[in-house]
């Protein structure tokens, strides 16, 4: 389906250049001002700065131009002569794209600190400069103190690195989640460790929650009269309708021909790809770019058990395509999946998230669902036997990209959820192939004043040849007992991305104002 929202990854950081710059009207001579001959006339000022602001714009375009998550501007210069000069004019044309900037880069010729200053007053854009002799320290710690955001970064490499997390905070606030709860808009019953507050989020983050009733969803999975559904009796609504079902049917087909092994039939996968299919169909009306809903209460309708689906491939399938997608209705591990995604341009897994060992203890302690097929578990705790401090995340919404949006997906298969019935498609991946990779987690707490992250190295997978909610994977943390304390205080699923992007986590959250807990 094509989507008509805009999706957090492919959200870019507008970065716009400008060169400030002083010119000299009168030639002479004095403790800021020096030369000799002609290159005391305004005439070579004005060549220079010519000269300088085009170095400027080539260095940036070299050092920026590759970069997929950053569109550059079209370049401004701000002239002025030596009597510095701060008008709402100038200042105006250093802001006519500021409804598109998400950051100012500036250049500095010789001087300008003061004008970047009212700039930063006026028109509360953050500001930027890469390593500029003393202009960078000047530039920050003026602006700083004075309520203004800017930063000052040593080399090109460290300016990526922070407009990587800058983008993610513009992709976290551009995010709008649809939600479809049963009785509880705030909390699911399996979830009552996520955010209390949405508006306190909606706050801090700029993360925006539309609310969707959850019988009204499911009667629209229905392929029947869409002025028929019995929670909206005469209105024409979303119905899967022929149409598409056709593009269901390609789905599952795909689905089907693409995995390494099978254990359901098509028309057991069926309906939970139509499911998913209906979520973006909804995506795309109320113009949302993440999803949440309540395992747990809309399995007590039994509405799920009736319709033969659960909502694990639709999160799978969402998450690879850039929407993150949470189960249980847990508000704070979606958002906390937004930032890990943002940072690290790859799809997160979110589960049930505990320790399995401490220092010193040889026994592996997982819950009692990891230890239905004793095979898997075995495995799991054979590979782990000289391995301490391990910490672990299940559920049954792993995905093809871990490695990236841009990976080739990695292979899969696809087993029930229900075991009896056979029906709920889920995708099953191995971790144990990923033996030795890095991964960072993170989860804000339930009054998002809190943030929890921590980096792992994994140990060892277990589930891929189960079924229910039972796959997962081990990893390697600094202080398991440590992670466990961090983890009560902002709640169970700390969702995981591949990569170690934890510095710049530890950066978007002091950006966001945040406490920050770790284990390291």
């Amino acid at each position: 389906m094509k989507h008509t929202f805009t999706k957090g990854k492919d959200i870019k950081l507008n970065v716009q250049p400008v060169t400030i710059s002083i010119y000299h009207e009168y030639v002479f001579e004095g403790p800021c001002r020096f030369g000799e001959g002609e290159q005391l006339t305004k005439e070579y000022d004005l060549m220079r700065i010519a000269m300088i602001h085009k170095g400027f714009v080539d260095e940036v375009t070299d050092k920026l131009g590759s970069i997929d998550f950053v569109n550059i501007l079209e370049p401004i210069v701000i002239k002025r002569d030596e009597t510095f000069p701060v008008t709402d004019e100038l200042l105006d044309e250093m802001g006519k794209n500021a409804d598109e900037a998400d950051l100012y880069l500036i250049k500095f010729h010789p001087f300008g600190i003061d004008f970047a200053l009212a700039f930063a007053q006026k028109y509360k854009k953050p500001l930027a400069s890469v390593l500029q002799c003393c202009n960078d320290s000047g530039m920050v710690a003026s602006l700083r103190p004075r309520g203004c955001e800017a930063y000052g970064w040593p080399s090109w490499e460290d300016a990526i690195e922070g407009m990587k997390v800058l983008r993610a905070r513009k992709a976290i606030a551009n995010t709008r989640v649809l939600c479809v709860p049963r009785n509880n808009s705030n909390n699911s019953l399996s979830a009552l460790d996520s955010f209390y507050h949405h508006d306190e989020v909606t706050e801090r983050l700029g993360v925006q929650f539309r609310y969707y009733n959850l019988h009204e969803f499911m009667d629209q999975t229905n392929n029947v009269d869409p002025t028929t559904n019995p929670t909206l009796p005469g209105r024409k609504c979303d119905n899967i309708n022929d149409e598409d079902e056709v593009e269901i049917n390609a789905i599952v087909d795909g689905l089907v021909a693409g995995a390494v092994e099978c254990d359901m039939t098509r028309e057991d996968i069926f309906p939970s790809v139509k499911a998913h299919y209906l979520v973006n169909k909804l995506l795309n009306k109320l113009e949302c770019n993440a999803f949440a809903a309540p395992c747990p209460d809309m399995c007590a309708t039994r509405r799920l058990n009736e319709g033969r689906f659960t909502l694990c491939l639709n999160h799978s399938l969402n998450n690879e395509n850039g929407i993150c997608s949470a189960c249980e209705y847990d508000l704070s591990a979606l958002v906390s999946m937004v930032l890990l995604s943002n940072l690290s341009l790859s799809a997160p897994y979110m589960g049930n998230t505990s320790i399995g060992k401490v220092v010193n203890d040889p026994e592996l302690e997982v819950s009692p669902l990891l230890m239905r097929n004793k095979d898997s578990y075995n495995d799991a705790a054979c590979a782990m036997t000289s391995a301490e401090n391990i910490a672990y995340t299940f559920h049954a919404t792993p995905n093809r990209l871990l490695e990236g949006f841009d990976a080739d997906k990695a292979p899969y298969a696809i087993r029930p959820f229900a075991m009896g019935g056979r029906w709920g498609a889920t995708i099953r991946y191995d971790f144990n192939q990923d033996v030795g990779k890095k991964v960072t987690m993170c989860r804000f707490d339930p009054l998002c004043e809190k943030i929890f992250i921590a980096r792992g190295t994994i140990v060892a997978g277990i589930g891929y040849k189960d079924e229910n909610c039972t796959e997962g994977a081990f990893f390697e943390v600094a202080d398991s007992k440590k992670f466990y304390e961090c983890s009560l205080q902002v709640g169970n699923h700390i969702p995981l991305v591949y990569g170690d992007v934890y510095d710049n986590a530890i950066e978007l959250a002091k950006m966001l104002g945040l406490e920050v807990l770790t284990c390291e």
